[in-house]
């Protein structure tokens, strides 16, 4: 890869993190002395690429960003939070106009990389979709509702999908048409693009892609932060 691929960022940094047990939202918690959220966010202010940026976050956090992005020469706009994850997106996506490549990040993911983001915007710029993602480690078990195993899935044909998440602007709204009409819930972007039969691309991404959801995944963080090990 050699080419650099313009798109435009959608920010997700709206959720309340309840299970981290805080009262600040987690994205909002200091990793090293700064938000959680500026770590991932600083990262992709510094790739020329990026044509635009949207924040989906609280109106009351704003100016963390605004003062972060203050010497940036692409605008960066705000959007209010919805109740799903889903909702955000498309509470985003009212503030992009034309066809570009649409690049959506968890806020709580501070530990991506531009390799990564780059990966990622470069192949859905062929396939109009595509998913960072690692393989999964461990042994899945399907259960039912009493807890007993009723199917045990082969294990390399699993993934785990991360963010960054990027769709074709235009298959975005296409995918959201779809779901609101159906009024299905999806628990990711790239499920968007899936439900309408469309391809998604995975591609590679990083076991140190951590995305902080409980104490103990902020204390991954910050032990990876402190050893310098981030790939």
């Amino acid at each position: 890869m050699s080419e650099l691929i313009p798109f435009s960022l959608l920010f997700l940094a709206g959720g309340h993190g309840l299970r981290m047990g805080s009262a600040v939202p987690k994205q909002y918690l200091l990793l090293q002395d700064k938000p959680i959220a500026l770590h991932s966010f600083e990262i992709f202010l510094q790739l020329s690429e990026m044509q635009e940026v949207i924040v989906v976050c609280e109106p009351a956090y704003q100016s963390i960003f605004q003062a972060s992005a203050d010497d940036l020469s692409v605008p960066i706009r705000f959007a209010t939070p919805g109740q799903r994850r889903q909702d955000s997106v498309f509470n985003g996506m009212q503030q992009l106009t034309g066809n570009p490549l649409v690049c959506i990040h968890d806020a709580a993911r501070p530990l991506i990389n531009h390799d990564i983001v780059r990966q990622v915007v470069y192949t859905a710029n062929s396939w109009e979709a595509a998913v960072a993602g690692v393989r999964v480690k461990s042994t899945i078990k399907i259960c039912d509702g009493a807890q007993v195993i009723v199917e045990t899935p082969a294990r390399e044909s699993l993934w785990e999908m991360q963010t960054p998440q990027v769709i074709r602007l235009r298959l975005l709204k296409e995918g959201f048409d779809y779901v609101n009409k159906q009024g299905m819930t999806v628990t990711d972007d790239v499920s968007l693009v899936e439900v309408l039969g469309k391809p998604v691309k995975v591609v590679e991404g990083s076991y140190t892609n951590v995305k902080v959801t409980t104490p103990e995944d902020l204390t991954i963080v910050k032990q990876l932060l402190s050893h310098h090990v981030l790939l």
